[in-house]
């Protein structure tokens, strides 16, 4: 018998399920202000760079394109980002939720959470 919060279990671990999806996590929440999709991108092909689905120099237009059309919309869809159809505004919408589980996927991923450059 499933409990009352299974759903939202199973509906968290989905949206941590892909890499793109966790490292857009994990930058947004070390940052105080929006970002654009541009940004992300790189940062993303940067660091997917170093071994887990695209292989280096894959670029960061292909990164881009599979933000802008499944991951972005996903997390918005589950109120976990702000995304226009822009893109040029992403934010992390603080949840409860996510906080114990991002701080330990993070580590699991091998991510160093830094303070943002001034």
């Amino acid at each position: 018998m499933a409990g009352p919060h299974t759903s939202r279990l199973t509906e968290t671990f989905d949206l941590l399920s892909h890499p793109y999806r966790r490292y857009v996590l994990y930058y947004l929440t070390r940052e105080s202000e929006a970002v654009g999709i541009d940004t992300l991108a790189a940062v993303i092909a940067n660091w997917d760079g170093d071994g887990t689905k695209t292989p280096p120099g894959s670029g960061r237009r292909d990164v881009e394109t599979a933000l802008r059309h499944t991951h972005l919309p996903k997390l918005a869809d589950a109120g976990i980002v702000l995304f226009g159809t822009n893109a040029d505004a992403i934010e992390f919408r603080a949840t409860d939720r996510f906080d114990r589980i991002l701080e330990e996927t993070a580590r699991l991923d091998g991510y160093m959470q830094t303070a943002p450059s001034e």
